[in-house]
């Protein structure tokens, strides 16, 4: 009955299982081994048009940001028990959503030339905001809980500000490429990988902001995550209305296998173990977070 169940609602959600791969250049990649056929054990509906998914929280909660030009908001949902269970209203030029282990919310703002990171308790009391050079584009959470990588810029320029969530300073920015589209950190914020349109991964060190390699997952770079071990990264791709999620070994720089994801996908994050993996789909009709194991 329950995969019976399942099978419906991904038939009504579409679900997408075909694997995205390879089409650039040679380099460090191989394709990924699929696994059609792997149903989500959990979908949350969410607040229609939503953006940006935050990181599973410990308590089984995460944040979703959704919207419209005229109005935007943080929502609040419990994995268990797919509900809504809290939210706050933010600014309507928000694009991307975090949440750092101690609660605190950051909202990437990005409105014309200008960009911000607004900082917010989880009951939706703005903290601080804190000024960038462009518009924010993408948000992660450094390995150490504290920091938070921000990609920023206009049409032709892309960079990286690093911020530390306490002193709400930036300590450093790193050039990267021009049409990166995502960002992640190592678990020890030593590298900081950058997903672009193209699918290829740049690695850059946080310290001196240097490039120091790069690999590639397919084409048609989404978003990227760090897996919890900090063994493996996980990197969403995928065009028109097929999606999948490539999950690489970072020692090999190979693609191991792929996890399919839902028609719509813009957003992806791991579950808190590894075991598992949260995408937030967001097609025109309806907008939901499903969890699908990877492991």
């Amino acid at each position: 009955m329950r995969a019976a169940l399942f099978l419906a609602l991904l038939t009504g959600l579409g679900l997408g299982v075909s694997a995205c791969g390879s089409s650039a250049p040679a380099t460090k990649s191989t394709r990924a081994k699929g696994t059609a056929g792997v149903l989500p054990t959990a979908i949350v509906p969410v607040s229609r048009d939503a953006l940006s998914l935050g990181p599973l929280q410990t308590s089984g909660i995460f944040v979703v940001l959704a919207g419209n030009t005229s109005s935007k908001g943080v929502f609040s949902y419990d994995l268990a028990t797919h509900k809504e269970v809290g939210s706050f209203s933010v600014s309507n030029v928000a694009t991307s959503v975090t949440e750092l282990p101690s609660g605190v919310i950051a909202v990437g703002l990005g409105g014309g030339s200008f960009g911000a990171v607004d900082l917010y308790s989880g009951s939706g009391q703005q903290i601080a905001s804190i000024p960038v050079a462009d518009p924010v584009r993408a948000l992660a959470v450094g390995g150490n809980g504290a920091t938070i990588f921000v990609l920023m810029g206009t049409g032709n320029t892309r960079a990286v500000a690093v911020l530390d969530a306490t002193t709400h300073l930036a300590s450093t920015t790193i050039p990267v490429a021009t049409n990166t589209v995502a960002i992640a950190s190592s678990l020890h914020d030593q590298e900081l990988y950058g997903l672009d349109a193209n699918g290829f991964v740049s690695v850059y060190a946080t310290s001196t902001g240097q490039r120091i390699g790069s690999f590639v997952i397919g084409h048609s770079g989404i978003d990227l995550v760090m897996a919890p071990s900090g063994t493996e990264i996980y990197a969403l791709k995928g065009t028109g209305g097929i999606r999948n999620v490539a999950i690489v070994n970072l020692a090999t720089e190979r693609d191991v296998r792929a996890v399919p994801a839902p028609a719509g996908s813009v957003s992806i994050q791991p579950g808190l173990a590894g075991h598992h993996l949260l995408e937030l789909a967001s097609p025109s009709s309806s907008s939901n977070v499903q969890e699908l194991p990877v492991s």
